[in-house]
């Protein structure tokens, strides 16, 4: 199957948007300490989920429901862990590796050549990639 720059743009936009929907639970549930760190990557996923819906528009492709299952699971992890363990500083690592995951999704979607030839997206895709990497840099 052949992935084009609207489907690549698709996924990275699910993986965005599931992303937000644990953030969204963390940050009602986190503890002080790392609320600012939640709320500074929740503004920087929203920035990007609206920015990627923008650009599947001017590609008069926004008709996708761009969530997932992940986005549930993502959310409930985040319920249990609140019910196990407080969402303190601990659970920074998790954070973390989510992040990385999703900066996985940018990687794979700027890998086809079709994405690579979409100047607009490609340059979307990197701008957004680049800004998530230094916030996974800055992460205490």
């Amino acid at each position: 199957m052949t992935t084009t720059a609207i489907d690549a743009l698709h996924d990275v936009h699910t993986a965005t948007n599931d992303v937000l929907k644990g953030y969204r639970e963390m940050s009602a549930r986190a503890k002080p300490d790392i609320q600012l760190v939640i709320r500074r990557l929740s503004e920087m996923h929203e920035r990007h989920a609206a920015e990627q819906a923008a650009e599947l528009a001017i590609l008069r492709d926004p008709g996708k429901d761009d969530s997932s299952l992940q986005g549930t699971v993502n959310k409930v992890v985040v319920i249990l862990r609140d019910w196990l363990t407080n969402l303190d500083r601990e659970v920074l690592p998790v954070v973390r590796e989510g992040e990385e995951s999703l900066r996985k999704e940018y990687d794979k979607a700027l890998n086809h050549r079709l994405v690579s030839e979409n100047s607009s997206v490609a340059e979307l895709l990197k701008t957004q990639r680049r800004s998530i990497s230094s916030e996974i840099a800055s992460l205490p």
